[in-house]
């Protein structure tokens, strides 16, 4: 990056862009993101010949972890396309990778820069001038990027979805020819003479990505936004590329017609006005000549009126239009009126009724048509708008001031307004009107017909499976479905007349005996009277009560009625009473309307979850008092009713949404399950349970986890009744709804109130507590297992949640001591291995790990058979730092009183003194011998990261060990403990070794196995041999030979030196030359005859210098030589000797020592 690849006028640039990069390097979130912005803003617009310069720095940010600075790196390619489209070869693969990243946000940006960069490829590409290697590259890194967009059509987002409709719009246009428009980039521009690119494939391409579009436009599952981004891309399709006008205008009609089934009532509405404005768009363009009837019907159809078409279409299209028609150029193909596919999707357009399609002139006067018949005229006095419009026409121009005479004179009511018979008469009448011919008389029927409104009030909407029912079968399942009213009808008024008929024969009856009863007297003449009192009518005297099943049936035949009225009452505006009514009958009556309702919900729970959720509110409202009680229900069981009635409701929603096997329920359980769980006044305790029963059946058991971790945390005052059913899958068999519910558990707690989170800790304890019994409980199998013996697995299972919320609530470790010590061997090695991690989590979070509140509650009160925890404890806390003067005067404490393993001591030796150290080191060889090397490498300093003052030196420790007393400690112990200092060559140097030999040599009891570590030392420095002649003469002055051990190690200290312990073998006296091996002694003396032998003390009963038998003459003694000084080591001059090579750093034990 030196300045020889930029101009000097860029040298601030370069610097700026310099540290910009280094500096994004080390930072992170959105401050890299914004000197992303400012790196690739320099270099684009300011230094853009540094691009091949810094290109590769920007390109290794394809995989940051960062959604932003990855969104910058697409801006930057999308750039680079537009501006220096060279450049591509090096990042058009980069952006393939990109498109199939895993984040949804940047897929989406990616795909969105993919249309901009395939149309910049492909003019650089037709422009030439590159290298033809780097254009074929392009092109087929384009290709697959095409590939992997067109394959996304089909994501689960809705948001990939709408980008790759975008993206394949543009690959249409381009890849299609343009017909005449210069100015956009098509098919055309693209030269035929490159090998790489065959024209044909790609204009057959663009057809079957078109006619993919189509299909996707009109698939019935497309969500409202892929709807109209879909409807959009088709119309400007239409627009830049007339060719695929009709195909667009059939695709638009098939959408009015057949409207997807799972758009609600509000994107229905959205969906048709964005239909609306296409419509538009496409009927002012001028190459939709062609298709201006079909146009002109659509928005007909929508709701526009002539006179906004007039306005969107100029007068010289419609004159043109117009005058083809005249000549001959019949109009394209007429939409059916009563098409049944019409009827089967509501809207709020007048879609079910269509007017046929009108032409107007310049005069804007209608054209009739060549010939006129009864049916033609029946079918237009059939359509609703061609009446109404030709009644308000009529009333608005031709309508007098005054009433004719003759008017008032033959007109006469029609009874039969509305039905098919008037509708036939006026249709003659009206062709009379038109041929001049006298009108034909009506003949009145005998009975009056229905009306059209009464007919239309009584048909039954049809549903999408009756596509093909006409109106005739309507109006026949009509009559049919009516017969029952119509008996019940019947069986009311024969009730009520033979009520009446005995009512006025009792009356009869009584008014004959009154006067039998009474005498008859003659009238007298009287005045009269001027009012009588007239006798009310008393309808409880008329009629009797409705029998109760017939008022039952006709209560769910009514509110049968209300539920199938949805569609008539969403136009009429009454929905939101509608769905009062139905939640009050349900609530509030017998149980087969109950019933009812319910099936009527979940034959589509989708679409009805609203009413369901009001009708639970109704209850409840109903269960809490909020309302008053209906007469229908019984006061004295009211209340256990209602709550009975709200908990059945809610756990029947819930199972019949889990178990039912629809379709097209399991596509959209998971929302209703939230939506009901979430929304519900109250969620009871069987609906909970009924949670725990989708887990524990592995069903949809990860939904049913988040469902529970939501109560808990959008459902505070009940959270500690809820969380219960979560924390008790951290139990579960599978691993995966064993971590997901931990998670949940940690989060529940740690956002949860001090209810929850006792809750949480009660059923942590109570499952570490499983591991003190003998055989595991049987919450640790579920269901589907056999009891089995404790394994590894059981035991980490009762852990998981204990030591989860061990760094939350460090307290926790108390109990778990408190646990630990009535555990067994195994279940206590678990928990060992176990404590581990959550205890280095917590002790790196904090500052001074020894005295956090829970350690120090421990360490005073350890629970009794909770030694070994607490050990593993002190370990961890003196790893990463040196033990607190504090930490060590509590475990000295607790090992002279409580602990009595000497293990105790190893993590806080450096803090003992070295009398406590000494004191403990008998002990401590006896251990394991990692536990042992260990220990050394601690008081040896070699495991000491923290530069702890170490209280005992190397030349200290291996003295110790000699004088370990055998009593305490076996020779084994001792000899492998000083095998290891001999080891640490590093640290027991030459100089160290010197100075252990002579503290050795100056103890008052020569120790054990002195002779050995002289042997050991020569092995390792031969220039140790005129120290250890010294330590030989020094022994003979203390008469080694009664010494067996020593006298042993002395003989082969002395083959060791060979030559040069010829001093110290000379020193001997001839009691101690006899015990000599032969190849030792030295050349024979002579001596009187027979000379006794000196008699050797045992190494029991030491003498200081043989006494010789009286009756034989004492040896001549042997004078001692001077003992030699021991030299320094620093002053010792290596000799080379032939034994050194060959042998052995650490010696066998000599003879008499095993």
């Amino acid at each position: 990056m030196s300045s020889k690849y930029v101009p000097s006028s860029n040298t601030a640039a370069q610097n700026q862009l310099i540290q910009w990069i280094n500096e994004a390097g080390m930072v992170e979130g959105s401050r890299k993101a914004d000197l992303f912005r400012k790196i690739i803003e320099v270099l684009l617009h300011q230094a853009p010949e540094m691009i091949t310069v810094y290109m590769d720095n920007i390109m290794s940010y394809v995989n940051d972890k960062s959604n932003d600075v990855k969104k910058q790196v697409i801006a930057f390619i999308e750039e680079i396309s537009k501006l220096h489209a060279e450049h591509l070869p090096k990042v058009v693969s980069h952006l393939q990778v990109l498109v199939t990243d895993t984040v949804i946000a940047v897929q989406k940006r990616a795909i969105q820069a993919a249309s901009i960069v395939y149309q910049s490829a492909l003019q650089w590409i037709c422009k030439g001038g590159a290298n033809i290697t780097d254009m074929q590259f392009v092109w087929e890194h384009l290709t697959k990027l095409k590939l992997l967009v067109l394959n996304m059509i089909d994501n689960d987002n809705e948001g990939i979805r709408t980008h790759s409709i975008k993206f394949l719009e543009e690959v249409v246009k381009i890849q299609s020819p343009g017909e005449g428009i210069e100015e956009e980039f098509s098919l055309d521009n693209i030269p035929s003479n490159l090998p790489f690119i065959n024209r044909k494939s790609l204009e057959e391409e663009s057809e079957h990505i078109f006619m993919l579009l189509v299909k996707f436009h009109n698939s019935q599952h497309i969500s409202s936004v892929n709807l109209m981004t879909c409807m959009a891309t088709l119309c400007l399709l239409a627009k830049l590329r007339p060719r695929f006008m009709p195909r667009v205008v059939q695709a638009l009609q098939d959408l009015h017609t057949t409207l997807p089934p799972t758009l609600s009532q509000s994107q229905v509405n959205s969906v048709r006005k964005h239909l609306k404005m296409q419509l538009l768009t496409l009927i002012k363009h001028p190459s939709s000549n062609e298709m201006l009837p079909q146009l002109t019907q659509l928005l007909l159809d929508l709701g526009m009126t002539t006179q906004e078409l007039n306005k969107a279409v100029s007068k010289d299209r419609r004159s043109k239009r117009v005058g083809e028609i005249r000549n001959g150029d019949a109009p394209a193909k007429r939409f059916r009126v009563d098409s049944p596919q019409s009827n089967s999707q509501g809207s709020d357009s007048n879609s079910n009724s269509r007017s046929d399609f009108v032409q107007y002139d310049d005069d804007s006067q209608p054209v009739t048509k060549s010939a006129v018949t009864d049916d033609t005229l029946l079918e237009g006095v059939s359509n609703v708008e061609n009446v109404v419009s030709l009644v308000m026409t009529t009333l608005l121009n031709h309508l007098p001031n005054e009433m004719p005479l003759g008017f008032i004179t033959s007109y006469k009511p029609i009874p039969n307004a509305g039905s098919k018979t008037q509708k036939k008469s006026l249709a003659k009448m009206i062709l009379a009107l038109i041929k001049d011919e006298p009108a034909p008389v009506i003949t009145q029927p005998t009975q009056p017909q229905p009306s059209l409104s009464d007919i239309a009030a009584k048909i039954p909407l049809l549903r999408e499976d009756d596509e093909k029912t006409t109106l005739k079968n309507a109006v026949a399942k009509l009559q049919e479905s009516t017969k029952a009213d119509k008996q019940i009808e019947n069986a009311v008024s024969k009730l009520m007349e033979e009520t009446r008929q005995e009512y006025l024969k009792e009356e009869e009856k009584k008014a004959t005996e009154k006067a039998i009863e009474k005498p008859i007297i003659p009238q007298t003449p009287s005045v009269p009277k001027l009012k009588q009192k007239v006798k009310l009518l008393k309808l409880q005297e008329l009629t009797r009560p409705i029998p109760k099943e017939i008022k039952e049936r006709l209560m769910l035949q009514a509110v049968g009625r209300i539920l199938r009225a949805e569609k008539e009452s969403a136009i009429g505006g009454a929905s939101q009473i509608r769905s009062k009514f139905i939640t009050i009958f349900a609530s509030s009556y017998t149980p087969d309307i109950r019933d009812l309702v319910l099936d009527y919900i979940l034959d589509d729970p989708a679409n009805q979850i609203d009413l369901a959720m009001l009708w639970l509110y109704e209850e409840y409202a109903y269960m809490q008092g909020f309302n008053r009680l209906p007469v229908t229900l019984q006061p004295s069981k009211s209340h256990e009713k209602h709550d009975q009635n709200y908990n059945q409701l809610l756990c029947a929603l819930i199972t019949q949404i889990c178990e039912r096997g629809d379709p097209t329920v399991e596509s959209s359980k998971d929302v209703l399950l939230r939506k009901i769980y979430s929304e519900s006044p109250l969620i009871t305790e069987e609906a909970v349970d009924y949670l725990k029963h989708l887990v524990n059946e592995n069903k949809v058991p990860l939904l049913a986890m988040e469902i529970l971790e939501e109560l808990c945390i959008m459902r505070p005052p009940r959270a500690h009744k809820y969380v219960a059913a979560l924390v008790c899958h951290v139990l579960n068999e599978t691993e995966e709804i064993r971590e997901t519910c931990l998670k949940s558990t940690l989060k529940v707690y740690q956002r949860g109130s001090e209810a929850v989170k006792k809750v949480i800790e009660k059923h942590a304890l109570l499952y570490l507590g499983f591991i003190t019994l003998g055989t595991p409980p049987p919450e640790l199998f579920g269901s589907r297992h056999a009891s089995r013996p404790w394994s590894d697995e059981l035991y980490k299972l009762c852990l998981n949640l204990v030591m989860a919320l061990f760094p939350l609530q460090e307290e926790i470790i108390i109990e778990v001591a408190r646990i630990y010590g009535f555990a067994g061997a195994e279940a206590k090695r678990c928990v060992l291995r176990a404590v581990e991690g959550p205890i280095r989590a917590l002790i790196g979070s904090s500052s001074n790990p020894a005295m956090r509140p829970a350690f120090q509650a421990l360490l005073d009160e350890c629970p009794r058979g909770a030694e070994t925890l607490l050990t593993r404890l002190v370990h961890i806390l003196t790893e990463k730092a040196p033990p607190t003067p504090e930490l060590v005067a509590r475990v000295r404490e607790l090992y002279a009183t409580r602990v009595s393993d000497v293990r105790f001591l190893i993590p806080v030796l450096n803090g003992l003194s070295k009398k406590e150290i000494l004191a403990a080191l008998p002990k401590l060889i006896k251990l394991n011998p990692i536990v042992v090397k260990e220990v050394f490498n601690k008081l040896l300093g070699l495991q000491n990261p923290n530069d702890e003052q170490v209280p005992i030196s190397p030349e200290e420790l291996l003295v110790a060990l000699h004088l370990i007393d055998p009593n305490k400690a076996d020779l084994k112990y001792i000899i492998k403990a000083t095998a290891l200092c001999f080891a640490e060559k590093q640290t027991y140097t030459q100089d160290v070794l010197s100075a252990v030999l002579q503290r050795l040599a100056e103890e008052p009891d020569v120790p054990v196995l002195m002779m050995r570590s002289v042997l050991q030392a020569l092995t390792l420095h031969p220039a140790l041999a005129p120290l250890a002649l010294n330590i030989l003469q020094l022994l003979v002055e203390r008469e080694v030979w009664t010494n067996k051990v020593a006298w042993e190690g002395w003989v082969k200290c002395c083959e060791r030196l060979q030559g040069r312990a010829a001093p110290a073998i000379a020193a001997l006296p001839p009691a101690a030359l006899a015990l000599l091996p032969p190849h030792l002694a030295p050349h024979p003396v002579p001596h009187p005859a027979h000379p006794a032998p000196h008699p050797v003390p045992h190494p029991a009963h030491p003498a200081p210098h043989p006494v010789p038998h009286p009756a034989h003459p004492a040896p001549h003694p042997v004078p001692h030589p001077a003992p030699h000084p021991v030299p320094h080591p620093a002053q010792l001059v290596r000799q080379d000797m032939p034994f050194a090579a060959t042998a052995s750093p650490i010696e066998p034990l000599p003879p008499g020592m095993d």
